[in-house]
């Protein structure tokens, strides 16, 4: 049923109040300065009830984006990429849509961050990915309303696959100035960054499986790979936090058992961790040791200035994807990388010219046999 009531205030000025009630709803009401307004609204609402097509946006109408950010946080801080996605929530909660109510968001509000953003340089990957935390918003919590970052992601270009390999002299300088810290005094090098990067080429293992992830303010440290899920006799490891949150086990080839083998060498008691270092340690050595092997490159008479440049320690993991893309098929592939589907693994394995190389040479032997036969 729908009633509409009118208020007079004490200046003389009279507002209508809408009112709909409905068998297992609950009752609607809207303030409207027309009656005539007031009455459309009610018999619409009624009708789309009646349809069961009615959405209430009573909530998205109270609800800032500021507010519906705090409510999403607590669900995010669960996330394996909470570090990051807690930055992009301080940005939007700083920014000038902050304070609106979500059921007054727009595409157009989305499509000017957009542009001011592509101002400013910054990629549509970033843009993307900002835009993320938005939609998670109303993928977590039912507003009532569409996610209005939709169809302004559609207008971003797709990431492209990123396929960055590390080339035989590049391992070979890169590994020479892990191996060297340089540091002044021996006692204090960080001994375990090499085998964490042979390690890494070896098992596709993501660094977070490797070694972990360091304590912030809002998480607790995360242990890696430790001894206690490792078996040198079947040459099996297993990793327990991954990035889809499901275990994993991973094949040792020869060269990771020798990595193992150093890193017992290093803590006999082979209890805890198996590489015990910080993810940040760790970050950080890296970088320098790839800037003293351009460096070293250099010096040698090198002449390519793309010599490790953008090159990152996850590229570790489409190295290790990509070569033993070489000898196993899609199905062992999967087991070794730990992704669920074909598409996800595929980004990751970026034939070289060696590989081609291969393949060419194959062809060369099956023709020959033909010939022969």
């Amino acid at each position: 049923m729908a009633v509409v009531r009118s208020y007079t205030d004490k200046k003389g000025a009279v507002s209508f109040q809408a009112i709909v009630r409905k068998k297992g709803h609950k009752p609607l009401s809207k303030m409207f300065s027309k009656e005539a307004d007031a009455w459309k609204w009610a018999r619409g609402v009624e009708v789309d009830i009646e349809r069961h097509v009615f959405i209430d946006t009573k909530e998205a109408s109270v609800t800032t984006l500021s507010d519906a950010l705090d409510r999403y946080e607590e669900v995010a801080k669960k996330n394996k990429g909470y570090a990051m996605e807690k930055i992009r929530i301080g940005v939007w909660k700083r920014g000038k849509l902050a304070n609106r109510a979500i059921s007054t968001l727009r595409s157009k509000d989305f499509d000017e961050y957009r542009d001011l953003r592509r101002a400013d340089g910054i990629s549509d990957a970033t843009i993307r990915n900002d835009l993320a935390v938005i939609a998670a918003v109303f993928k977590h919590f039912d507003y009532g309303i569409s996610n209005p970052t939709a169809k302004t992601v559609k207008t971003l270009a797709v990431a492209e696959k990123r396929s960055r390999r590390l080339s035989a002299l590049e391992q070979k300088y890169l590994m020479a100035q892990l191996d060297n810290t340089q540091c002044s005094d021996p006692k204090r090098a960080n001994k375990w960054i090499p085998l964490v990067t042979r390690f890494a080429i070896e098992t596709a293992a993501r660094i977070s499986e490797i070694i972990g992830k360091d304590k912030t303010a809002d998480t607790v440290a995360v242990l890696g790979l430790i001894w206690a899920n490792v078996n040198l006799d079947k040459a099996v490891a297993k990793f327990i936090d991954t990035k889809n949150g499901e275990s994993r086990f991973v094949p040792l080839s020869p060269a990771a058992m020798e990595c193992l083998q150093q890193a017992r060498e290093l803590n006999p008691v082979m209890r805890g961790p198996v590489f015990p270092t910080t993810n940040s340690a760790t970050q950080q050595a890296w970088q320098r040791a790839k800037k003293r092997a351009q460096d070293q490159y250099k010096a040698d008479g090198g002449m390519d200035d793309d010599f490790l440049v953008d090159f990152r320690f996850h590229d570790n993991r489409h190295e290790a994807a990509s070569r033993w893309a070489r000898n196993f098929d899609i199905k062992k592939l999967k087991m070794v990388t730990g992704h669920k589907d074909i598409r996800s693994l595929m980004r990751y394995v970026n034939p070289d010219e060696d590989d081609v190389a291969m393949i060419a040479a194959e062809m060369a032997e099956v023709q020959k046999v033909k010939a022969v036969g």
